[in-house]
């Protein structure tokens, strides 16, 4: 119930067939006013709340290092998972939260994924569709103020699954993934405290080109008609402090207040997309397509926020199909995100489909 909450909560309620149930928080003062608000039982702990008869699925936004423990927790209670990214601290938690999932029969899906973004999936759908031709090459560039926000010693940890790189460029990692439709092969990276450039070569011949930049002196937005991650319209505006490590009480009492969609696309920084016949881009309300004919526009459905892996989990479960993103997709992105650290670190190209 912490500040990750903040962007989940709205969307229950939203979604036909999804009703939020109960929650679960290690602090007294969070539980209290959980139960004041939604009027739902709060627990104290992650095993009480999945031996709650009520609840069939569990939504875990807790810390990264924690995620492998409760997902674990969670499947063998019988209950369905929505983790946020990245799925865990390695690629071994990985492993052992998709094979507790797989042996109690429970769907795990990967959450906070901008797979779930309209435009992002819209890409995709007119890249499978042959329209353009096969895709080439994906720039992604997203400037943003993530190291100024409220951060805990262990939300700035690599070795916790945390840091710049892991809880930021599993974003472009999804974006271009989905988009190039093809697995992975070949990475070559370069990485700062809060920069990173990444070079990834898919089995299909596409390259993605990706950049991230977290220090907060310009924001990708405005490149963008001013439109932020959430699809919120924004304003150019003095950088905000810089903040260093702080105690728990302390992120808590800092933590940003709930933050809402806006009724434009969401903007994860500046993506565009190169085909045979063609180049894509986002639009305020969709895609840009450029082509021979010249700019069309072209509407994709409305952004859903994060109502939309609400839905994909239900949807999964009505159909009897597994989910996705699911757990070895995140199990993937977070290799691809742990061989940037590597590459950058050993200043060498890492080989995906072999691990050298």
């Amino acid at each position: 119930m912490g500040a990750a909450a903040r962007l989940v909560l709205p969307s229950m309620g939203k979604v036909p067939g999804v009703q939020l149930a109960a929650g679960a928080d290690i602090r007294k003062e969070a539980r209290s006013a959980f139960t004041r608000e939604h009027g739902l039982p709060a627990f104290d702990s992650v095993e009480a709340l999945c031996r709650s008869g009520e609840v069939d699925a569990v939504w875990i936004e807790t810390p990264n290092h924690l995620h492998c423990k409760h997902v674990i927790t969670a499947a063998s209670h019988g209950k369905h998972v929505i983790c946020a990214k990245p799925l865990a601290a390695s690629l071994e938690e990985c492993d052992r939260m998709i094979a507790a999932c797989a042996a109690a029969r429970v769907r795990l899906l990967l959450g906070h994924s901008k797979i779930f973004d309209s435009p992002v999936r819209a890409f995709a759908d007119v890249a499978r569709s042959g329209r353009l031709g096969r895709v080439n090459q994906i720039d992604c560039s997203w400037y943003n103020d993530w190291l100024r926000r409220p951060r805990l010693a262990s939300e700035l940890d690599e070795r916790m699954g945390a840091g710049f790189i892991l809880r930021q460029a599993p974003h472009l990692m999804d974006i271009a993934c989905h988009i190039a439709g093809s697995r992975a092969a070949r990475l070559r990276a370069f990485a700062g405290q809060g920069h990173c450039a990444a070079l990834i070569q898919f089995e299909s011949g596409a390259v993605a080109n990706l950049s991230l930049n977290g220090y907060g002196y310009f924001g990708t937005s405005e490149l963008v008609w001013d439109i932020g991650v959430f699809g919120e319209w924004r304003q150019p505006a003095k950088p905000a402090a810089r903040k260093s490590a702080m105690s728990a009480e302390e992120k808590y009492a800092a933590a940003a207040p709930e933050r809402k969609s806006g009724d434009a696309m969401p903007f994860a920084g500046l993506t565009l997309v190169s085909c045979e016949r063609g180049v894509m881009r986002q639009s305020p309300k969709g895609l840009y397509l450029y082509t021979d004919e010249g700019r069309e526009e072209m509407a994709v459905p409305p952004y859903l926020g994060r109502a939309a892996e609400l839905i994909e989990l239900r949807d999964a479960l009505n159909e009897g199909r597994d989910v996705f993103p699911n757990g070895e997709w995140g199990k993937a992105n977070l290799g691809l995100c742990l061989a940037t650290l590597t590459s950058a670190r050993e200043a060498r190209d890492v080989d995906l489909l072999t691990g050298a």
